[in-house]
Order: structure tokens, then sequence, then C-alpha cells
């Protein structure tokens, strides 16, 4: 176990944070989650006697200054983010970009040594997307503005591929896919599905971050890992795959919607640096899908 112990997660409320929260009190610890005032907090209510939280009232400057006021914070896990769907760009800078430099701002003032930052498979150079670009784009210039504050405390950028599991938002390419399987839609509209990705299942991701704390040698300087299984698969076969082990009857019609501009042909993760440490990915994509049937199939089966 490292010597971190005390520590804030953002997003706590979504999807990954939620399983991340979970885990954590699992593992004793007793994190402290920064919440707005409006947030849906459904996926968390079940652990609401094992967190701290801190309730912003929407005045983010003087609501950080608070939070480290109140708590002694060593570590930042930070899942918040916003994806931008109509959303202006000015909230997305807000979400990806300012909130997390207030919080290494106010932290650096006070005892923090650890910030780990959520990104996704989507800001890798290589990539130039033309849909959600202003998310991407937030997203690198949040990654290039850690690095110029990497001396003063440890960064860990977390590069995730296809995040998939249960409890994630009904409009998700996975958690829809699964939606309409479980209900028996007459037929499931998809592109040709010949893109590759490196699915990742939930558990597996958040026990990556766990490792991260774990590490001391990580609490100076820039890092970067990236999470996924290594190996990626088309979104036909990981679509197909739902289909058998949920027994829809549904018609996958496949190449019923246009591919969209710019489509990533395919992406996985190098894990090595991260096996390094002593992670490695537990679930194949056979044992994910029979864990989510479980919870989905109460979820979307039987709901109005």
């Amino acid at each position: 176990m490292g010597d971190i112990r005390k520590i804030l997660v953002t997003g706590a409320s979504g999807f990954l944070g939620s399983h991340l929260l979970d885990l954590l009190i699992k593992k004793g610890y007793t994190p402290v989650v920064f919440l707005r005032a409006n947030s849906d907090t459904w996926r968390i209510k079940h652990l609401r006697e094992s967190y701290k939280a801190f309730i912003s009232e929407g005045n983010l400057e003087r609501d950080i200054q608070l939070l480290f006021d109140q708590h002694d914070i060593e570590a930042i896990l930070h899942t918040a983010t916003e994806y931008g769907r109509q959303k202006p760009l000015s909230q997305i800078i807000e979400t990806n970009v300012i909130f997390p430099l207030k919080l290494i701002e106010a932290g650096l003032k006070h005892k923090l040594k650890l910030f780990v930052n959520t990104d996704t498979f989507f800001g890798k150079s290589q990539f130039n997307l033309q849909y959600l670009n202003n998310y991407t784009s937030s997203k690198r210039i949040l990654e290039g503005l850690l690095q110029t504050v990497s001396s003063e405390l440890g960064i860990v950028n977390l590069r995730i591929e296809h995040l998939y599991g249960e409890n994630d938002s009904e409009q998700k390419f996975v958690t829809s896919i699964f939606k309409q399987a479980l209900r028996n839609e007459k037929e499931i509209l998809l592109t040709e599905g010949l893109q590759k990705r490196d699915f990742i299942y939930v558990d597996d991701v958040v026990n990556a971050f766990i490792t991260i704390i774990e590490e001391n040698s990580l609490l100076s300087g820039y890092h970067e890992f990236e999470v996924g299984t290594g190996q990626s698969i088309s979104v036909k076969e990981f679509v197909n795959g739902i289909a058998e082990m949920t027994e829809t009857k549904a018609i996958l019609n496949f190449g019923a919607i246009p591919v969209r501009n710019g489509e990533i042909e395919d992406s996985y993760a190098n894990i090595d640096p991260l096996k390094k440490l002593g992670w490695k990915p537990q679930y194949d994509i056979t044992q994910a899908l029979k864990k989510i049937i479980q919870t989905e199939k109460e979820r979307f089966t039987y709901e109005n």
C-alpha cells in the first residue's frame, strides 16, 4: 500500500467515477467527493455513508478554496469531463481545463502530491477527429498544461481506450446496444462495424487508478499510461458478441448508418509501461459481458 490515503475524486457521480469510488471504498479509503449541487447521484447513493461529500454551490474559486480548507487532500483522481454535445465551448473549457487547473493551484498551497487525469484515446497525436473536436481539443490543451506544472507535483495522464461497463449513460454506444438487445428491438441500426477498438472493461480501468496511487515512484514529474487490453477487435465482432450473449431477437443491421468522416480505423493501447507497475487487465470480453448483463437486465428489460 502506498503512502497516499487522502483522496479527492471528481466526477464521482458519473460512470467511471462511480466505479472508482466503489473500489476505493472497498480498498479501505474514505474519499472526498466533489459534487455540484445539481449532480444526479443515483450511481453512488448506496455508498453515501462511506465517503465525504463536498457540495459545490457554483462559485468555483470560492468552493475549491473551501474544499482544501476543510479537507486534507494528497491526491486528486480527476474523472469529471464535459463531452460538449450541444454545449457552448466556454462550458467545455470551464470543465475540462479551468476546473482541474484550479484544483491543482489550490492543492499546491496545501499537501497535494499527485494529480491523476482521465484522458482519451481520441486525443492520440496520430488522430485528427472531425467529430468531438471541441472535447478532444480541450483535453489536449489540458495535457499540455499539466506537463508545465509537473515540476511541482506528480502528474499522471491515463489515456483510456474504449471504456465500457454497467451503469453507463444510455447514449453511449455500448450501453445503447445492450439496451436495444435486451429489449429485443426489431432491428439495431449500425455502421458496417469494420473499425477496430480496444474495448476495456471499467473494473480493469479503476484498478489502473489504484495501481497509480499506490506507486510512490509517480509522485514527481509527468507520466502517461495507455489503458486498454493491448488488442483491438472490430466493432462488428464486439456487437455480435453482445447479441449472442443476450440471445436477442433484434436484427443487427450492419451498414445502415454511414461511417463518420475521419473515423478512427484502429486504436489499441500500449500497456507495457502500466504492466511494469504490476497492473494487467483481468477481464476478457466474454467475462465482462456476462457481468454487465446481470446488471443491465434489471435496468433495461423490465422498465416501461
